[in-house]
């Protein structure tokens, strides 16, 4: 049974404008009622993050899952979590967080059943050509699938379970943005003077928690 079906979400496809900002207003009086002082005595007079979020742009997951509420973390969610530091919003990301908010923590966080991983595991990236809408995603997603054929062997040595294999590739996605983030300039920098450190977590989408990975 969906979400949706049993009114669990908020929202719908089928909601508009006047119920986003419904939606909107009955944060706000939740938001007061649990954290009276938390937008107009903190939020309303600037930032001061402790960590930066790295995440995929799935919607079942974000920096809420460890528990915080706005104004505790910076985040930058893209696609399958990639890292490249070819990608300006990446670099500037890093030196906003790092270098004028003066976080000391960076979190790279994955999560289970992520479509990426999962695109690539089920050889189905090429398919996105086939419609020509998806081109973009498709050369996006080179990263995953060279993850994927770099590894597929060892994963299918240790499960054959589709669920399982998605798990285990998405860990090791996890560890080679870790990886690839530690080589960045401003994150080798800050770490050298023991300014942040650097953890790796995976977030399953069907409980919730975190694990360290």
């Amino acid at each position: 049974m969906s979400p949706a079906s049993t009114n669990v979400f908020t929202l719908s496809h089928q909601s508009k404008l006047a119920d986003l900002l419904a939606a909107n207003e009955r944060w706000c009086e939740h938001m007061e009622e649990e954290h009276p002082r938390l937008l107009r005595d903190y939020n309303a007079h600037g930032q001061s993050p402790h960590t930066l979020f790295i995440g995929c742009s799935d919607s079942r997951y974000n920096e809420a899952c460890l528990g915080v509420v706005p104004g505790e973390i910076f985040t930058w969610k893209t696609i399958a979590n990639v890292i490249t530091e070819s990608d300006a919003t990446c670099r500037a990301t890093l030196e906003f967080a790092i270098n004028v908010l003066k976080v000391n923590k960076v979190v790279v966080c994955g999560h289970t059943d992520c479509g990426g991983i999962n695109t690539c595991l089920s050889n189905k990236r090429e398919s996105l050509l086939e419609s020509g809408t998806c081109n973009s995603l498709h050369a996006y997603l080179q990263d995953v699938d060279d993850l994927y054929h770099e590894h597929k062997q060892e994963v299918f040595a240790q499960t054959s379970d589709v669920k399982e294999q998605s798990r285990l590739l998405s860990k090791l996605n996890v560890q080679k943005q870790r990886g690839r983030l530690l080589e960045i300039s401003t994150v080798k920098d800050a770490l050298a003077r023991g300014d942040i450190e650097v953890y790796g977590l995976l977030y399953d989408v069907g409980t919730g928690r975190v694990e360290v990975v």
